[in-house]
């Protein structure tokens, strides 16, 4: 951060039970940076990560590595079913998933699959949701005029201008003409179709293409995308109503868990409250705040559910934070 400009705004987020990346404290600081060129005044962004004492960690930090191929295949049986849900979930929690086997594994913590599953099911399973997915991609595609001209302007229209800006710089969507940018297309079409009350909002790209760039096939990517949306504890909602219930749980916790920064939002007035620089955070699951290998390392944490079943996004945008700590934060600014 520039010397010479107070902070504006400054987010804290620690606990070992409702941290993102366990371990992790992350200090999110605004402050005003004049550009003289133009005269114009914008914001300045920046993420620091100080060492934590061992105080301020959770007792198991460290004691798990990343889930490999091999620790994968020592969580199930000769059935192929996860024989421990529980210890999975904590693997998952604290050391995080492999790259290379995250498109087998994510299936289970979005519910497409079921822990309780076998590898014969798992194929069954997969043959009648290919089934099903196409058959809701065939009612998109056999809408009358009318319904295809309401179809674009409600939903369409803004997959189309955001798909092809979504994630671009990754090489799985690089390039001119590039099929997977088509396929996720028409992931959010159908999406739409199957789920008209949501149906499409902007940011919705975001989530789907860290999914299919995973799990690589179509159908089974949409099915992740389901379960990522009805059934896991860190999405919100595009619609302006879940938003705001997310902004309404993340202003109660901030007035319990960080009392001192609840009152300085409260001093500035309704706006401070409003909390407008977290919308993103919230929408897009840190997506952008974070490099691509963080941020998913930080979705897979709370896709596991470990300790954080009947807790919110909000949970993940507060935390503890010592006196001690922020004072040395702020020494080494």
């Amino acid at each position: 951060m520039q010397k010479g400009f107070p902070a504006l705004k400054i987010a804290v987020f620690h606990t070992p039970l409702l941290s993102l990346a366990p371990a992790s404290s992350f200090f999110v600081l605004f402050s005003p940076v004049q550009q003289l060129a133009d005269e114009k005044t914008c914001m300045q962004f920046s993420i620091r990560r100080p060492k934590l004492p061992s105080s301020e960690t959770h007792p198991e930090e460290n004691t798990y590595k990343r889930l490999d191929v091999s620790a994968w295949l020592h969580h199930l049986n000769e059935s192929g079913q996860v024989e421990e849900e529980y210890k999975l979930q904590k693997a998952i929690f604290f050391g995080g998933i492999d790259i290379s086997i995250r498109g087998e594994v994510w299936p289970f913590l979005l519910h497409y699959y079921s822990y309780e599953s076998t590898s014969e099911e798992r194929e069954a399973l997969r043959l009648q949701k290919r089934k099903e997915y196409f058959e809701i991609q065939e009612k998109r595609l056999s809408m009358t005029p009318d319904e295809q001209k309401d179809f674009w302007c409600k939903v369409q229209f803004t997959v189309d201008k955001d798909v092809v800006r979504t994630d671009r710089s990754n090489q799985f969507f690089r390039g001119e003409d590039n099929p997977n940018v088509e396929t996720m297309r028409r992931i959010l079409l159908n999406y739409a179709v199957f789920n008209p009350t949501i149906g499409y909002s902007q940011g919705m790209s975001d989530l789907v293409a860290p999914l299919l760039a995973e799990v690589l096939d179509e159908s089974d990517t949409f099915w992740c995308f389901v379960g990522l949306m009805q059934n896991t504890i860190f999405i919100s909602s595009p619609r302006d109503e879940d938003m705001e219930k997310q902004l309404m749980y993340l202003r109660e916790l901030l007035r319990l868990m960080h009392p001192r920064f609840y009152q300085h939002l409260s001093s500035l007035g309704e706006d401070g409250l409003q909390m407008l620089f977290c919308h993103r955070w919230i929408l897009l699951c840190f997506k952008r705040e974070f490099p691509d290998a963080e941020a998913l390392r930080m979705w897979e944490a709370c896709w596991a559910h470990y300790q954080v079943r009947e807790l919110g996004l909000g949970s993940a945008c507060t935390g503890q934070l010592s006196q001690q700590a922020l004072q040395n934060f702020l020494k080494g600014s």
